[in-house]
């Protein structure tokens, strides 16, 4: 998007006095008098109309009134900004803010070639002043527009050699995710950490609470754009750029889940978005910052007093727990394959970034849908020290790790051990040590006591189970062992049901009518 950049000593005030919702001012709203003099609705309708001459039905919103609130949704200045020639920018910025909508896909960001432009070489060899030089260079391009038709071409051949002169490539970077405190300083300095150097930057609020931010850079040096896509992925996880703080007034709050010892959970929405809302009895809470699809997505938080709060997505179908116990639900072999696989996946991927739960157990496995099952609650969790191990009891009784019951350092493979109660509880539907107190059952477990696996259990599954409750951690299995093990189950379990089938079917073809 060529917009034009903020001039001379504009840049002061662009970067001190505006909020973080602002545009730098531009010319380009001054070379569009007889638009910025238009009624807004009027551009709206003209911009429509351009832009359903200029594209195929399917690429259009299904209706008119949906693409008229997007427009409406956004500041007269980006109308005025764009003109009503820029159908395929319009129509992109609409894709951007659509995908934005979902929690799951922010932050969204969008990269392609521009152009590419000449500029003395010597301007980003020598000059001690980068802002200065950008500002001469971006004066000079303006000029040398403007003498288009008049011999622009040949005064620079003359003026500057071509030994002194430096081809950069332009790209555009488009920006989208809720719009908060900061959020514009933080993208330049992610763009600065991957090597881009920002030459226009145009910022967008949306009445409903997102941002459109609108960059254009030199310092990639090919017009691909595949490997700078993967490049600012990179450097968007690791800056979690997009997430943290929660504005409470854009909370909004329904009817209360669960009350636990620390915090009570809500039903709620994020601007118009179903998420669960833990209200905590203190400000300290563990923010790990994780995405995963077999890890409970996390949204962000109020950290500021007098309310703090943790803001996740909303799982319909409740905790695994009350699924299994309070529902009396039984599984059929392939369903408690599924489950334990997306929990084995969700647990690798956390001890794969050093992240111990230390309270993993059926009431924090959230079921979502299709029965996708998301490990949630890190009220508890911590990341692994130095040493690999820590001590302190932490978790809950029935699904205790003995070391951690014996006050002794542990690590990941506490973890283990308490998946392999949870896959007993898979197979069997029961409540570990039903007919104990949880405080008799921690006793037995230090004592080496083992709950019983039914003989129907799989013969698999009851040796995986063994291994991984087994006193000894360094005997356990690591979670991507374990992945691999009932990924093979399952494959010979739907290989055999495959076969079943086929020899019912023959055994049908072979009985009289």
């Amino acid at each position: 998007m060529p917009l034009p950049p903020p001039m001379g000593g504009l840049m002061e005030e662009w970067e001190e006095g505006m909020g973080e919702s602002s545009s730098p001012p531009h010319p380009m709203a001054m070379g569009h008098g007889s638009l910025k003099d238009k009624d807004p609705e009027e551009l709206k309708r003209r911009l429509y109309e351009r832009v359903v001459e200029s594209r195929r039905p399917e690429e259009l919103p299904e209706e008119a009134s949906v693409f008229l609130r997007h427009l409406g949704r956004l500041p007269i200045r980006y109308l005025i900004d764009l003109g009503i020639d820029r159908a395929d920018d319009v129509l992109l910025h609409w894709r951007i803010l659509t995908l934005c909508a979902h929690p799951d896909n922010r932050p969204v960001f969008h990269a392609r070639f521009q152009k590419c432009i000449t500029v003395p070489a010597a301007k980003f060899d020598d000059d001690d002043d980068p802002c200065q030089s950008l500002m001469e260079d971006l004066s000079l391009e303006r000029r040398n527009k403007g003498r288009a038709g008049v011999g622009a071409d040949n005064t620079d051949s003359m003026s500057i050699s071509s030994r002194d002169k430096k081809t950069l490539l332009l790209h555009e970077i488009i920006f989208s995710s809720l719009d908060k405190p900061k959020l514009l300083s933080r993208l330049t300095a992610l763009l600065s950490e991957v090597g881009l150097n920002i030459r226009e930057a145009h910022v967008y609020s949306t009445t409903d609470g997102f941002c459109l931010d609108v960059f254009v850079v030199d310092g990639w040096e090919t017009e691909e754009t595949e490997d700078l896509i993967t490049t600012i992925k990179e450097a968007l996880s690791r800056k979690n750029v997009g997430d943290s703080e929660i504005d409470w007034n854009l909370l909004t709050m329904g009817e209360k889940i669960a009350t636990g010892s620390f915090a009570d959970l809500y039903q709620g929405s994020y601007n118009g978005v179903d998420v669960a809302v833990k209200i905590l009895r203190d400000s300290h809470f563990n923010n790990s910052s994780v995405n995963h699809e077999n890890v409970l997505q996390f949204y962000g938080a109020c950290t500021r007093p007098p309310k703090y709060c943790i803001v996740t997505e909303y799982m319909p179908g409740g905790n695994l727990y009350n699924f299994l116990h309070m529902q009396n639900n039984v599984l059929d072999l392939l369903t408690i394959l599924r489950i334990a696989i997306g929990i084995s996946k969700g647990m690798d991927y956390l001890h794969r970034n050093n992240i111990i739960h230390r309270d993993l157990k059926t009431a924090n496995l959230l079921i979502g849908r299709d029965q996708v099952v998301k490990i949630a609650d890190f009220g508890v969790a911590r990341q692994g020290n130095q040493e690999g191990q820590m001590t302190a009891e932490t978790g809950t009784y029935r699904w205790m790790a003995p070391e951690i019951i014996n006050h002794k350092p542990y690590d990941h493979k506490a973890d283990v051990f308490s998946f392999a109660i949870i896959l007993w509880e898979l197979t069997t539907s029961k409540v570990p040590y039903d007919n104990m107190t949880p405080l008799q059952a921690a006793l037995g477990v230090r004592q080496g006591f083992r709950l019983e696996i039914p003989s129907s259990v799989h013969p698999r599954l009851s040796k995986l189970i063994r291994r991984c409750w087994d006193e000894d951690p360094d005997v356990r299995a690591v979670f991507a062992e374990i992945l691999i093990e009932l990924e093979d189950i399952l494959h010979q379990a739907q290989a055999n049901r495959g076969s079943s089938r086929r020899s019912r079917a023959k055994m049908q073809k072979k009985t009289p009518g």
